[in-house]
């Protein structure tokens, strides 16, 4: 009960807070947010940045000095490893609607396909990262790009669906 109430009060007051970049409050507004999403997940590394609108659930894993970028969506089962940097209003999709194609009607959820996103990675603005997907340590994922798949360690991934356009170690 405790943490949905930490859930609601960082979804609302994190959205009303400046980014942490802006100057004079940032800095204030991002100790808030951290402040409550450490009440929320027992899994928040040191030195986590949250970002005006970003938001984590009970059972978002954030590794130490990663950042959850401005307006991003997330989903439950979403890990992110140490040094993790987003652009703005990335979204994650762990779960998708079901459709009964007997009574052709919503069907509710999906089960939850968790995410894992490595160390050293960076996702770029408005990436869609969907369920049951592992972005290897050390890759870039391009703005907008949409992956549906696992992206191998230290690539570069862009598109839609995004492919690997390059392997950093080559």
């Amino acid at each position: 009960m405790k943490k949905k109430i930490y859930v609601r009060l960082l979804r609302v007051i994190g959205a009303i807070l400046p980014p942490s970049y802006e100057k004079p409050f940032g800095g204030i507004a991002k100790k808030i947010r951290y402040f409550l999403a450490k009440r929320i997940s027992d899994n928040i590394g040191k030195n986590v940045n949250i970002e005006q609108g970003g938001y984590v659930l009970p059972d978002t894993v954030v590794g130490d000095n990663s950042s959850i970028g401005v307006r991003c969506e997330i989903a439950k089962g979403l890990t992110l490893g140490k040094n993790v940097f987003m652009g703005p209003e990335c979204l994650f999709y762990s779960t998708q609607h079901k459709f009964d194609p007997v009574t052709k009607q919503y069907d509710g959820y999906t089960e939850v396909k968790p995410i894992v996103i490595g160390d050293n990675v960076w996702l770029g603005r408005r990436a869609i990262i969907m369920g049951g997907v592992t972005i290897g340590e050390g890759c870039t994922i391009g703005a907008a790009a949409v992956v549906t798949r696992d992206i191998p360690p230290y690539s570069v991934a862009a598109g839609n669906p995004a492919v690997v356009k390059k392997n950093l170690l080559d």
